[in-house]
């Protein structure tokens, strides 16, 4: 069998949305794919917290702790998201967003449409991966690459070696779509890893709480332009999203959470309970609170987006919603320019128009 048409075995590490779009796509076009990640399943920041539920479904809670919906504006992804909705994976998130700024929690002007996956945020993600070979609890340790002495001038290939001793070698290509810092750090040996920023996502402490009594202010969604908080949402209103009790999801801003950064739960808890509470006008009655630590949450703005990073001669490619400038969409964007690159014949390159903005607040 020839180079031409040899089937190309591609290890994709990162099973958030750039991957799992990179994934898609090549699979769509007669790639085998196998993805990594380190997570107990796919979504990255796109994963969701499950707790038993409060109410006599027996069923379950589930509690977005990442990112907490997405927009679609490139034409591409919205078909994409569309489908999804016809699928019953994602549904709109209706809701008219409050801002606080200044002491003062107002409406806001912003009317973009908004879309959750259903009934966890990862729910399209799974659906995408469907039965291609996944390995998850899995973190990758070492990358190598070895360049074949035979004819073609693209007959390397990588090994991945991960923490529990095993080895997965014999793939013709390479994608990485981890965090950019885990991304520098397994290739410290890639001339590829000098191309990456550093500080390119900066951290947030997510924290939810529990209340005994509902929030009085009619607010479900609360930008927060001032204060320690950057984001606040009423997660059970969500679709999908079953459970009696009230529960409030809460973004600590990039300071914030930087200063908290070794900080213990409790005590992120208690800043983040103290700073909604004086958002909402009252008093919590907090039954419970669950935080989690994102180290590579946001965008950081200051900064220009790289764009897809990748050496040709390896095969070897490095992506994210980083890439392009955040938003969950520049993810999924940033897949399939991935895919187009790896198999350019099979797969368009999308017409890229994203704008920057934040991951976990796709705004």
């Amino acid at each position: 069998m020839s180079d031409r048409e040899k089937i190309m075995r591609i290890a994709i590490i990162g099973a958030g949305m750039t991957g799992v779009s990179a994934a898609s796509a090549l699979a769509e076009a007669g790639a085998e794919v196998i993805v990594f990640d380190k997570g107990r399943g796919p979504g990255g920041r796109m994963s969701s917290k499950r707790l038993q539920a409060d109410d006599a479904t027996g069923g379950y809670l589930q509690l977005d702790m990442g990112a907490q919906y997405f927009t679609a504006r490139h034409p591409w992804f919205l078909r994409q998201v569309l489908q999804w909705q016809q699928q019953g994976l994602v549904q709109r998130w209706e809701f008219a967003p409050h801002v606080w700024q200044h002491g003062l929690l107002l409406p806001s002007d912003d009317a973009a449409i908004r879309y959750v996956g259903t009934p966890a945020m990862h729910q399209p993600l799974r659906a995408a991966l469907g039965s291609l070979q996944q390995y998850y609890s899995c973190r990758v340790t070492e990358l190598s690459y070895s360049q074949s002495s035979f004819s073609s001038q693209q007959s390397g290939e990588w090994t991945i070696s991960t923490a529990d001793g095993a080895s997965h070698a014999g793939f013709d290509a390479l994608i990485l779509t981890c965090p950019p810092e885990q991304c520098r750090q397994l290739l410290a040996s890639q001339p590829l890893a000098e191309q990456i920023p550093a500080n390119l996502l900066l951290p947030s402490w997510a924290v939810a709480l529990e209340l005994a009594e509902p929030v009085k202010h009619q607010a479900v969604g609360i930008f927060g332009k001032s204060g320690a908080l950057s984001w606040c949402a009423r997660n059970n209103t969500k679709p999908g999203r079953s459970g009696i009790a009230e529960h409030w999801v809460l973004h600590l801003n990039a300071q914030t959470s930087l200063q908290l950064l070794e900080a213990t739960p409790e005590a992120v808890a208690a800043v983040a309970e103290q700073a909604f509470s004086r958002i909402v006008g009252q008093q919590l009655q907090v039954t419970s609170a669950l935080c989690h630590r994102w180290l590579y949450a946001s965008y950081n703005t200051e900064l220009t987006p790289p764009g897809v990073l990748s050496d040709p001669a390896q095969r070897l490619m490095v992506a994210g919603d980083w890439s392009l400038g955040g938003r969950v969409e520049n993810a999924w964007l940033a897949g399939v320019m991935v895919a187009s690159q790896l198999l350019p014949e099979q797969i368009k390159a999308p017409d890229l128009s994203a704008t920057s903005a934040d991951f976990m607040l796709d705004r």
